[in-house]
């Protein structure tokens, strides 16, 4: 697992949760080799900057997902477990839900104060109507394409839970299916390095 950047973690408070696990619906690229965050505006929905791989945060710099991120703390949930409907140009994986990684949650903080000094003039600061804005903070893992793990419909219900395999997904994983989700995903090559450089030279093309 890898953190690049170290940010300032005074502020963050220790958390104590269960082992259960969120899924977090993102946007992500069509064109890169792994599948690293929309943060080029590709599919049209806005500039993504969540996950951050490189400070290893989910929802420090940005808001899209602060309502999943909250729901995810209220039911204490020790991991975020990140989903994409894949869009791309590979056959292969065209149109699957895939989760391609997660974060184990080891701290977090209330960051309202710092999205109303920032964001507050934004035309839909969506925010606005929280008490809470939480962000978190632990060690990632992500994987490739070949490796994501695809979730089915027939998965979700063989798991019972209800819904389907779509983007407005937001399912809570008990404790022994989170389980079966971080053992797969520790069993197999971390590519969260490929995925940092892959957003380092995606800053490097807009300057």
């Amino acid at each position: 697992m890898t953190i690049r950047t170290q940010i300032n973690l005074e502020g963050w408070q220790d958390y104590r949760s269960n082992q259960n696990g969120a899924i977090l619906f993102t946007e992500t690229s069509h064109h890169s080799l792994v599948p690293v965050r929309d943060q080029l505006n590709e599919n049209g929905n806005g500039v993504f900057l969540d996950p951050n791989y490189e400070t290893g945060t989910v929802g420090l710099f940005a808001y899209k997902n602060t309502k999943e991120i909250n729901k995810a703390i209220a039911a204490k949930s020790r991991y975020l477990f990140f989903g994409t409907r894949y869009e791309g140009a590979n056959a292969d994986f065209k149109n699957k839900y895939l989760i391609y990684g997660y974060q184990r949650i080891d701290k977090i903080k209330d960051v309202r104060g710092l999205f109303l000094n920032k964001f507050l003039n934004d035309p839909e600061p969506t925010f606005i109507t929280l008490d809470k804005c939480l962000a978190t903070w632990g060690l990632m893992r992500f994987v490739s394409f070949e490796d994501a793990y695809h979730l089915t419909d027939d998965q979700l219900r063989e798991w019972g839970y209800p819904g389907r395999a779509a983007r407005p997904l937001r399912t809570i994983f008990k404790e022994e299916h989170a389980k079966i989700l971080v053992n797969y995903f520790d069993s197999k090559p971390d590519q969260t390095d490929e995925y940092i450089n892959t957003i380092l030279e995606y800053g490097e093309d807009e300057e």
